[in-house]
């Protein structure tokens, strides 16, 4: 029987993703890092060559590789090499710096810490983050009755059998078991979070609207994501339209801060008649995003993928906002009956939840304030942060007890 480790711990987080770039799954690995660095473990992070680094974060990068440059997300089949680069690294690092337990982001995170957990035994979690053939299909490398997609899906259900997974949505769960047999007893269940220090209602933000031009006297609706389809950006613009047009809501601005299409999508907002109504920011800072926020009177989250994550809810819920979103199961378990849903992927049904939520100040300004106390009490990292070293603390312990 192996030594019972007891906390604080000794993490190495492996990202295979070009870290930190500011995004929705970059938040998650660097606020998951600071919050367990704030309980007292030690963590270092291995990822990409590219990238900028982040204060207080020990982050260690794979050799330079000048023409691989890509920085928003998605597949690509230079990942092949990335991660074997990136495993070479990790190994490097874990005998330097002896961890009690490995931290995998994201599926290729997975492989490269199951195969380090083979050769040397140090105990690994995944964190899954999201569907495999999931995002794989959202960008368009695969189709669903496909060969190719049966063979993904098969390495999909192979990977979910490897270890021990961690999840940031109830959807992810049942998934996992109900699609794929994984053991409930082998999922750790830990939720996102947000600063809820950072992210706060009542930000002063009035020469930043100044320096934005944005129009006096409107409402402003705020989105912030990557500018993709899967994200809804598509079916948000058309919303917009709907909004205008149709509904004949002239008193909004729409602020849509992200990358990397923003300026097909600033064409596509002429291209509908809506160039008025929108201001596009391109790459916001993380950093800078809750004064960016603090903009808003109501924030929407119209992500199509059912299973995905969204973690711009909770940096919404903590900035004390209005959320619109789609009535998906991630985001429904997030938010509960706090939000004005529209029907997924209806881009009418989300015009119709928008002009709700921004003519019924009442009931805009009752979910926002309850959505602050949500975030306040359940969605902090260090809860968070919690919760991992729980499951860390189980995974480790049963490893040694089967040595």
């Amino acid at each position: 029987m192996g030594r019972i480790i007891q906390p604080p711990y000794r993490i190495l987080a492996i990202a295979p993703t070009p870290f930190f770039v500011d995004r929705g799954g970059h938040v998650q690995i660097y606020e998951q890092a600071r919050a367990l660095q704030k309980l007292g473990n030690a963590l270092e992070l291995c990822t990409y060559h590219i990238g900028r680094d982040m204060p207080g974060i020990n982050t260690y990068r794979i050799m330079r590789i000048p023409w691989y440059q890509k920085l928003d997300a998605g597949p690509s089949y230079h990942k092949l090499y990335l991660m074997g680069l990136l495993a070479g690294l990790s190994l490097r690092r874990l005998r330097r710096f002896k961890p009690d337990i490995l931290h995998g982001h994201g599926w290729d995170g997975c492989w490269i810490a199951y195969a380090l957990h083979k050769l040397t035994g140090v105990p690994f979690v995944f964190d899954m983050q999201g569907s495999f053939t999931g995002e794989i299909v959202a960008h368009g490398y695969a189709k669903t009755q496909s060969r190719f997609f049966k063979l993904l899906r098969w390495i999909e259900r192979r990977t979910l059998h490897l270890g021990p997974v961690v999840t940031q949505s109830e959807q992810m769960v049942q998934d996992a078991i109900r699609d794929f047999g994984v053991n409930p007893d082998r999922i750790y269940h830990t939720y996102d979070g947000v600063d809820t220090d950072e992210f706060r209602p009542g930000i002063n933000a009035d020469d930043l609207r100044a320096s934005l031009n944005l129009p006096i006297g409107k409402k402003v609706v705020v989105f912030v994501g990557l500018l993709k389809p899967y994200q809804g950006v598509d079916c948000l613009l058309e919303a917009i339209q709907i909004l205008v047009g149709d509904l004949k809501q002239t008193g909004a601005h729409f602020l849509i801060m992200g990358f990397p299409d923003e300026d097909k999508y600033r064409a596509l907002a002429a291209e509908l008649g809506i160039a008025d109504y929108a201001t596009f920011t391109g790459k916001i800072n993380y950093k800078e995003l809750p004064r960016y926020l603090a903009l808003g009177d109501v924030a929407v989250a119209p992500k199509l993928s059912p299973t995905e994550g969204d973690g711009k809810i909770y940096n919404y819920l903590a900035s004390g906002l209005p959320i619109v979103a789609f009535n998906r199961p991630a985001s429904v378990e997030i938010l509960g009956d706090l939000a004005f849903y529209a029907t997924l992927g209806d881009a009418r049904s989300l015009a119709g939840a928008l002009q709700e939520a921004l003519t019924n100040p009442a009931r805009s300004h009752a979910l926002a304030q309850q959505g602050r106390r949500m975030a306040e009490e359940r969605y902090s990292w260090l809860a968070v942060a919690r919760r991992l070293m729980d499951a860390y603390g189980q995974v480790i312990n049963a490893d040694n007890q089967t040595r």
